[in-house]
């Protein structure tokens, strides 16, 4: 069922107009898909449902980047100003802080949104593997969402309340769970 979505995803996003219902209904499959492996088997089902799907976009991918026309237009050589040119301030403590914010304090936010819902789990039933595997997968995945969410963002304000959000959604039922 998975791989279907994939496929259907694939058709929909090669279309001269984007199809909303299309889009939908594939990604509705996908998730239907994951689901019905996580209710049926945990996450072992999560993780057999998954590898058709995996397999599938390497394929759909792999048929695309090899049938593709070459460009003929030269990559452009552009400056990514990512350095100041000659006089200009270097900003490096704006850099860093950057640094420090999307790395080390958005991974400790992901960490407590996703061991907060480990405690969930734990305490609603969900098994200790489960729940164990839930964290393993959701920490990578909530990282990767906020660092792209905070480096979106135009405001360092906007970035401190992206980051507070986990933290505190996340920390507080992990304080209260170690209180008890």
């Amino acid at each position: 069922m998975t791989a279907a979505a994939v496929l259907l995803l694939r058709h929909a996003w090669g279309l001269r107009v984007r199809s909303v219902p299309l889009l939908g209904a594939a990604w509705g499959v996908l998730i239907l898909g994951l689901v019905a492996g996580g209710i049926g088997h945990g996450a072992w089902g999560v993780a057999v449902a998954s590898l058709p799907m995996m397999l599938c976009a390497f394929g759909c991918l792999a048929v695309a980047g090899w049938t593709a026309p070459r460009d003929k237009v030269r990559a452009s050589q552009r400056r990514a100003h990512m350095l100041p040119d000659a006089g200009e301030p270097s900003y490096i403590g704006r850099r860093l802080l950057t640094f420090l914010i999307t790395v080390p304090l958005a991974l400790a936010a992901s960490l407590a949104l996703a061991l907060a819902i480990r405690l969930w789990m734990s305490a609603n039933g969900g098994g200790e593997a489960n729940a164990n595997v839930t964290t393993l997968f959701l920490t990578p995945l909530l990282w990767s969402v906020l660092i792209v969410l905070l480096l979106l963002a135009r405001r360092r304000r906007t970035q401190w309340l992206m980051l507070g959000v986990p933290l505190l959604v996340g920390g507080l039922p992990i304080l209260w769970g170690t209180m008890l």
